[in-house]
């Protein structure tokens, strides 16, 4: 008899933790209807992560950032994958979607690194932090990159097939003119051209969608960052 009643205290339990809306077990496996909805936000100046959950911020993390011959990437990106790694990736690793190379948050197995400049790109943390912020997200969970703008210079023509950091900057500008609501993902999306279209038009160029340096440098001059110069902690890009 006994026995049957610890069956039916768990159950009991159970019940009592799905009523109540109970969202996590174990990080961040939600269990009831509501969900934490996390956030990262890496400041490259600053050297540091913050998460936030609901919008509220539970805690900031020192981080490694890219040395300025391998800068750390800067715009709003998403978790695409989680793994447990190990040797020079510590014990956990996050991917994040920039679509011009491998980028990721992750520990390692230099700790004295950890709040300098000194990755190839990466975001480096101490292993006891990664592990947290682990169990905190998953894929999806949006990453914004921030740093000093305008982020770098753009050299070329840019069009629906290109990527890159320049894309961002593009899509920056874009925003500023109040003609892009997307991300800025890297990518030039159809929503891209489109908004390239919608500038064009406002200051009487053909709407092709194709950003040519005569369109950039167009924007630059709407949107007041012509003579702006891209900088990565605090030294110029030349």
């Amino acid at each position: 008899m006994r026995r049957y009643w610890h069956f039916f205290a768990l159950a009991m339990a159970v019940l009592w933790i799905l009523a109540s809306g109970v969202t996590e077990l174990s990080g961040s496996r939600a269990f009831g209807a509501s969900t934490v909805h996390a956030k990262i936000v890496i400041n490259v100046p600053q050297h540091r992560l913050y998460l936030y959950r609901n919008d509220k911020l539970f805690q900031a993390y020192p981080v490694a950032v890219g040395k300025p011959i391998t800068q750390s990437p800067r715009g709003e990106f998403h978790i695409t994958q989680k793994a447990i790694w190990g040797d020079g990736f510590g014990t956990r690793w996050m991917r994040i979607s920039v679509p011009w190379g491998i980028y990721g948050i992750h520990g390692t197995n230099k700790p004295w690194s950890v709040g300098t400049v000194a990755s190839h790109g990466c975001f480096r943390m101490l292993n006891r932090d990664v592990e947290q912020v682990y169990a905190l997200v998953s894929v999806n969970t949006p990453v914004i990159i921030t740093g000093y703008e305008p982020f770098t210079r753009i050299r070329r023509a840019l069009h629906p097939r290109s990527i890159g950091q320049d894309v961002i900057e593009l899509q920056r500008l874009l925003r500023l003119a109040h003609v892009y609501p997307g991300t800025l993902s890297g990518v030039y999306t159809s929503a891209v051209e489109d908004s390239v279209k919608k500038f064009q038009v406002m200051v009487g160029e053909e709407p092709n969608g194709m950003a040519s340096l005569s369109t950039i440098r167009k924007l630059q001059d709407y949107t007041h960052q012509q003579n702006l110069k891209p900088r990565y902690l605090g030294r110029q890009i030349s």
